[in-house]
This record gives structure tokens, sequence and C-alpha cells, in this order.
């Protein structure tokens, strides 16, 4: 059973179980473009149903993709800094979470 019931891992392989919006900060700031430009939030094991993808684009724009199908939920927010994403990702998945 894994420690968490989610995960983030990053375009350059690194995984983490569970999340933080500390540790959520400092992967956002740390994304380049484009060797490490994306990471992906999603639950651990088979029932991969909802996920948070937060990407660098080209010209240095993050933009955040919300997924979950529960509740038919699929919106992208573009622009923000990275400690407002880190928040507002941290709250978004521990609301799907506690379902």
């Amino acid at each position: 059973m894994p420690s968490s019931p989610y995960s983030v891992e990053t375009e350059s392989g690194e995984s983490y179980d569970g999340i933080s919006e500390d540790l959520l900060f400092e992967l956002i700031d740390e994304l380049s473009y484009p060797d490490n430009s994306y990471l992906t939030v999603e639950p651990q094991g088979l029932e991969n149903k909802w996920y948070v993808v937060v990407a660098l684009d080209s010209d240095k724009r993050l933009e955040v993709e919300y997924r979950n199908p529960d509740n038919k939920e699929h919106r992208i927010v573009t622009g923000g800094m990275p400690a407002e994403i880190a928040r507002d990702v941290t709250i978004w998945v521990t609301t799907v979470v506690r379902g």
C-alpha cells in the first residue's frame, strides 16, 4: 500500500509520494523548458481517474490543467506565480482526495 494516495512526477523522472505546498512550489520553480517542462500530480494505483498537470511553455508561461472525470471537471488555467499555483493545486488535490 502506498504511503500516500497520490504522487507527483516530473518530466525529468523525479517522483514523490504525496505533495505539500512547499514541495510543489520548489518543483514548479525548477521547471525549465524543454527538458523539465511539466509535472503531474495523480492518484497512485490502478484507478488513475483525476490528475493535475503543471506545464511551462517555451515562452516561460505556466499552465495548469485540472481533470476530474468523477464530477466532469476539466479546466485549464494559464498564468500565475509558482507560489499561488502550488497553493491552488494543493487545495484542489486535498479536496478531490477527501471527496
